[in-house]
């Protein structure tokens, strides 16, 4: 027995779609067969990973502070301070 699925990605709608089924998409995506040539399916697959990454991004907490510009010079004074050499 032989089957074919279709999968059919609507952009528009990437952003309510459960994780689940987002993730689902997404590996149906990069198995899918088609040529590297197909612009379609490239366009697919990289508007689910961009959803994906969005997703990520949004629940992921920004590094604040981690690099400052005076960081570097009070790590220096810092080192002088005990008596190591910047």
């Amino acid at each position: 027995m032989k089957t074919s699925i279709t999968i059919t990605v609507d952009e528009a709608t990437l952003p309510g779609l459960t994780d689940g089924y987002l993730a689902a998409l997404w590996h149906a995506a990069q198995a899918n067969p088609a040529p590297i040539e197909d612009r379609a399916a490239g366009k697919a697959a990289e508007a689910i990973g961009r959803e994906i990454i969005r997703r990520f991004l949004a629940n992921t907490p920004p590094l604040l502070w981690k690099h400052q510009g005076g960081h570097a010079d009070w790590h220096a004074l810092q080192q002088l301070r005990e008596g190591r050499t910047p």
